[in-house]
C-alpha cells in the first residue's frame, strides 16, 4: 500500500515537472520570438533614422514620418525587451538587495519582492490600457495611427511581464527555481 502511494506521488511529480518544463520552453520559445522581433524593430528604427540622417543633411529632403515611427518603435522595442529582462531576472538592483540580507530573510524579501513587482505589473497593465482606451481617437498627424498603439506597447509588455512573474513565483513556492539550484549547490 505505502509502495503504491510513494509511486503515485512520484508519478504525480513527474507529471509537475513535465507541465513546468513544458511552459518554461513555452516562455524560452516566446522569448526567443520578442528577442527576434525587437532586434528587427531596432534594425528598422536605425535604418530609417539614419537614412533620414542622410537625406535631410546631405540632400535637404528629410523623410516626414520619421519622427512618429520613432515615437512608435522606440515604446515597442524597450517594453517587449522588459518581458526578457524579467524572465532572465535580470533586473540586478532587486537582486542585489535581496542576497545583501540574511539567509532566513532572503526568502521572505524574494517572494515580496515578487509580490510587489507583481502588484505595480498589474497596476500598470490596467492603467495603460485605459490609457490606450482614452486616446483611441486620437491619431498621429502623418502616419495616421492612432496614439493607443503607443500605449498598447506598454500594456502588452506588463501582461507579459505579470506572467512572467506569476511562473516566477509558482516554481519558487514548489522550490524549482534557478536561484534555489544555485542556493543549494553552495
Amino acid at each position: 500500500m505505502f509502495i503504491l502511494k510513494g509511486s503515485c506521488c512520484s508519478i504525480m511529480g513527474v507529471h509537475k515537472m513535465k507541465t513546468i518544463q513544458s511552459i518554461q520552453k513555452v516562455l524560452d520559445f516566446v522569448a526567443k520570438i520578442i528577442i527576434t522581433l525587437t532586434s528587427i524593430l531596432m534594425v528598422l528604427l536605425t535604418a530609417v533614422v539614419f537614412l533620414n540622417v542622410v537625406l535631410r543633411y546631405f540632400f535637404s529632403f528629410p523623410i516626414a514620418y520619421t519622427y512618429e515611427l520613432v515615437e512608435l518603435l522606440f515604446p515597442w522595442i524597450v517594453f517587449l525587451a522588459i518581458i526578457n529582462v524579467t524572465l532572465d531576472n535580470e533586473n540586478i538592483d532587486i537582486q542585489f538587495f535581496v542576497k545583501l540580507l540574511p539567509k532566513p530573510f532572503q526568502y521572505f524579501s524574494a517572494y515580496f519582492v515578487k509580490a510587489v513587482m507583481l502588484f505595480f505589473s498589474l497596476f500598470i497593465t490596467y492603467s495603460s490600457l485605459n490609457l490606450a482606451k482614452a486616446v483611441t481617437n486620437h491619431t498621429m498627424p502623418i502616419l495616421g495611427l492612432s496614439k493607443s498603439w503607443l500605449y498598447w506597447s506598454v500594456s502588452v509588455s506588463f501582461i507579459g511581464v505579470s506572467i512572467v512573474i506569476i511562473f516566477q513565483t509558482i516554481l519558487m513556492i514548489a522550490g524549482l527555481d534557478d536561484r534555489t539550484k544555485e542556493e543549494e549547490t553552495l
